[in-house]
């Protein structure tokens, strides 16, 4: 089922119902405020989310690019470091995402899981703590 929606949930709070909480805090060993990716599945759904794009900047209020929603929550919330936004598109001319993952490393290139794809920005830049990237599966083949 295509990802039909992403959140940042703060601290303990819960994903709503049908939406899936990934364990990961994005600030691990950072010092910042705990925070966790939420996506929801649907299918079928009219315009899945196809892209995702890290907006990272010195600048709190960085416009993303054309065609990309931006997730109005810092990364690096209280971590210091970049500000670092989620933003995504839906194009319909593009795979849709079928899944996310976050993934923490001691290494700057870990590996992603079998069948995703590592997106490139560590989303604890320039915070210190782990590594941490987002990964996506999509159902077409990796190269």
């Amino acid at each position: 089922m295509p990802v039909a929606d992403i959140m940042i949930l703060m601290g303990d709070e819960q994903a709503p119902p049908g939406w899936v909480k990934d364990p990961a805090d994005l600030n691990e060993n950072a010092g910042g405020d705990y925070l966790y990716l939420a996506f929801r599945r649907e299918s079928p759904v009219a315009h899945p989310i196809t892209d995702i794009y890290f907006l990272r900047s010195s600048d709190r209020g960085a416009q993303p690019p054309e065609g990309f929603k931006k997730v109005e929550v810092d990364l690096n919330r209280n971590a210091g470091g970049d500000y670092i936004f989620l933003c995504y598109a839906r194009n319909d001319r593009h795979e849709p995402i079928e899944d996310l993952k976050v993934i923490t490393s001691s290494s700057a290139k870990p590996s992603p899981p079998p069948g995703f794809r590592l997106i490139d920005t560590d989303l604890n830049s320039n915070a210190g703590g782990s590594y941490i990237y987002l990964c996506e599966r999509k159902d077409t083949v990796l190269a």
